[in-house]
C-alpha cells in the first residue's frame, strides 16, 4: 500500500453546479434581529467531490481543538466569503474578518455531520449574508484546513488536519454542506454551548410555520412509549418541573425548579412519529 504525502495547504470546494435543500425563513427576535441559521458544514467518512476523504477521527477532534473552543467562545471563529485564492501559507492559516460573512456560535456532530449555528457577521458581507437566509438562499460550506494528503484505499485521505474555518462558497465538496433551515429564535444559542441548550424547542409543521413541542399528546405519548425515558426515571431520582422536546424529536430535556436540565435520547422509532406531524395535533 502506497502511502505518499502529496499535499499540505486543503480547501475544500467544486466547481460546477447547485444541490438542493430545504430551508424556512423565519424573522430571529435576537442578535439584533439576525437570522441564526442551522447548517451542515460537513460529512466524515465519505469521499468528496474532490476525491478527498476525512475520517471521523481526524475531524471530530478539531471541534474541541483548543484554538476552536477559543475562537468559539470569543465570537470569532468566521466563515470568509470563499477560499482565499492565495497559495501563501500565511494567508490561508489567518481568517481575514475584514471579509467575513458569518460568524459560527457553536459546533456540534450528528452521526457523521459536522452541525453549527450561524448569523451574518456585521459588515456588509454579513449582512448580505442575512438578508439572503431570510429570503430564502441556501448558503453552502467548504472546509480550509492545514493537514497532509495520502494515498490510502480510501484515496486522498487527509491526515494531520488543523481546522481554519469553513468558509461560505457557491458550491460545496460535500454534497449535504448546505444551510438547512433558520430557527425562528436564537434566545438559547450560544458560542460554545452543547446541543442540549443550544438547538430552540421549535420543530416546522408541513406549513412552514414554527411551534413549540409541548403539546400534552405529545408529552403523553413519550411517557407511555419511550422506553429510554422510563428507564431514565426508573434509574435516577430526578424530579423535573417541565418536559420538552428538542426540534429534531432526537431528544427529550428535562428541566428541575432550579433550572438544571438533562437530555434522554430518543428512540429512532419515537423519532420517527414525532417527525410525522399529522399523528398529533398540533
Amino acid at each position: 500500500m502506497i502511502d505518499k504525502e502529496i499535499g499540505y495547504i486543503i480547501c475544500e470546494s467544486s466547481p460546477t453546479g447547485p444541490s438542493e435543500t430545504h430551508i424556512v425563513s423565519l424573522k430571529s427576535s435576537d442578535y439584533n434581529g439576525k437570522a441564526v441559521a442551522e447548517c451542515i458544514l460537513q460529512t466524515a467518512d465519505e469521499t468528496n467531490r474532490n476525491g478527498r476523504y476525512y475520517s471521523e477521527e481526524e475531524l471530530f477532534p478539531q471541534l474541541t481543538a483548543p484554538r476552536t473552543v477559543e475562537l468559539l467562545r470569543t465570537g470569532t471563529l468566521r466563515a470568509e466569503c470563499g477560499h482565499p485564492l492565495s497559495k501563501d501559507l500565511q494567508r490561508q492559516s489567518t481568517i481575514d474578518d475584514k471579509i467575513t460573512c458569518a460568524r459560527f456560535l457553536d459546533l456540534w456532530t450528528e452521526g457523521k455531520n459536522i452541525k453549527a449555528h450561524v448569523i451574518g457577521t456585521n459588515n456588509e458581507y454579513g449582512r448580505a449574508f442575512d438578508l439572503d437566509l431570510k429570503e430564502g438562499v441556501l448558503p453552502a460550506w467548504s472546509l480550509r484546513a492545514l493537514g497532509s494528503v495520502h494515498q490510502t484505499r480510501n484515496g486522498a485521505e487527509v491526515r494531520n488536519l488543523r481546522l481554519i474555518t469553513w468558509d461560505n462558497v457557491i458550491y460545496p465538496s460535500h454534497p449535504g454542506a448546505y444551510t438547512q433551515r433558520v430557527l425562528s429564535e436564537a434566545a438559547d444559542v450560544s458560542a460554545g454551548s452543547d446541543d442540549t441548550n443550544s438547538v430552540p424547542e421549535t420543530v416546522m409543521t408541513e406549513s412552514g410555520i414554527v411551534i413549540p413541542i409541548t403539546n400534552e399528546k405529545v408529552i403523553n405519548y413519550l411517557k407511555t412509549e419511550s422506553a429510554n425515558l422510563k428507564f431514565f426515571k426508573e434509574c435516577f431520582d430526578f424530579v423535573y418541573s417541565s418536559i420538552i422536546v428538542n426540534e429534531a424529536g432526537t431528544k427529550v430535556v428535562l428541566t428541575t425548579n432550579d433550572g438544571q436540565t438533562i437530555a434522554v435520547d430518543m428512540e429512532r422509532y419515537i423519532h420517527n412519529n414525532l417527525m410525522d406531524y399529522h399523528k398529533f395535533e398540533f
